[in-house]
């Protein structure tokens, strides 16, 4: 098994090199030393990661983290795949969805951010969906459709809330949910969705992007996660496949705030989903995109300063809060 050690040896190389690329290019002035940093970092880290050490180290070292997460925080308990950080009698449900391309055990990375999330809102429960990884479609989707259901059967008010690969399952939720005529949250946070994981994106980037997130990560978490998967299959493209029947039902019922940072190469598909979901009712769509930001820029850095100039944490609050306080 020597893929680990040609990855470490990858990053021991390269990232000092990128480094003081990024420094000579003006990153460090331009984003702030913290920012480009960690965009070098993950950029190193994601372009480099192969199957065998995802598996065996990266997960492993991840669930460790998760582990340790859940206890500072005192989290309330788990059920089947479902992972409570806060638990309050007749507050409404915030179901949060993890990204990490189907493949990637890294729901500790949100916790932060949920935790403000609570702070701000105070009657709110939270709980996590610790989906299946690694495993074939549609097993992770699966895995959330019944832990949803079963929170809908025991909740009367519940928030859909999903970054990347999560944004990718909450939107199989809701096209699920117009299908099997099933009730539907009220409302849903999308973070930089992954929308189509097996049809080739045409217009990846734009010019001079500098996401972290590489096409090459995003081929190995599809071959892994939908080696074989169809075009044409709605459940994996979302946004290729839109069905304006479908979203006109998911619509009538659930309203949606759209993040999408401007750099991250995921933001033609979501700004064309953005656009046709806005055709069907412009009212229950609010798309919000970040400057300079890239591929789920508001979980890696508005926890910093939730408050900053150019921070999409207060949009996502605002969302959040609509139409709560009038029904207390």
């Amino acid at each position: 098994m020597i893929e680990p050690i040609i990855f470490f040896s990858k990053l021991a190389f390269r990232l000092p090199y990128s480094l003081v690329k990024s420094w000579i290019g003006g990153s460090f002035t331009e984003l702030g030393s913290s920012k480009a940093i960690a965009r070098v970092f993950l950029s190193e880290f994601a372009e480099n990661l192969d199957p065998v050490t995802l598996k065996w180290v990266v997960n492993p070292v991840l669930h460790s983290a998760n582990l340790l997460s859940l206890w500072w925080l005192g989290a309330a308990g788990s059920d089947g795949h479902l992972r409570w950080l806060y638990q309050e009698e007749g507050a409404p449900v915030l179901l949060y969805v993890h990204g990490g391309g189907m493949c990637v055990d890294m729901f500790a990375c949100s916790l932060g951010y949920l935790k403000l999330l609570k702070q701000e809102i105070g009657h709110l429960s939270i709980a996590i969906v610790d989906y299946s990884l690694c495993a074939r479609y549609p097993q992770a989707i699966d895995d959330v459709w019944t832990e949803y259901k079963k929170i809908i059967d025991e909740h009367n008010e519940v928030w859909l809330m999903g970054d990347s690969a999560g944004g990718n399952l909450c939107m199989n939720v809701l096209q699920r949910c117009a299908s099997e005529y099933t009730r539907f949250p009220e409302k849903c946070v999308l973070i930089s969705p992954w929308l189509n994981v097996t049809k080739s994106e045409t217009s990846f980037a734009h010019p001079g992007t500098n996401d972290y997130l590489t096409r090459n990560q995003l081929a190995m978490f599809k071959n892994i996660y939908a080696p074989n998967g169809s075009h044409q299959d709605p459940f994996l493209n979302i946004e290729a496949n839109f069905d304006e029947d479908v979203w006109t039902t998911v619509l009538r019922h659930t309203k949606f705030i759209v993040l999408c940072g401007s750099d991250e190469i995921l933001c033609p598909e979501i700004l064309r989903l953005c656009s046709r979901l806005a055709k069907v009712d412009d009212d229950r769509v609010k798309v919000c995109m970040e400057p300079q930001g890239v591929h789920c820029n508001t979980l890696l850095f508005d926890a910093w300063d939730p408050y900053a100039e150019r921070s999409s944490f207060p949009e996502i609050l605002r969302f959040l809060r609509s139409d709560f306080y009038e029904k207390a």
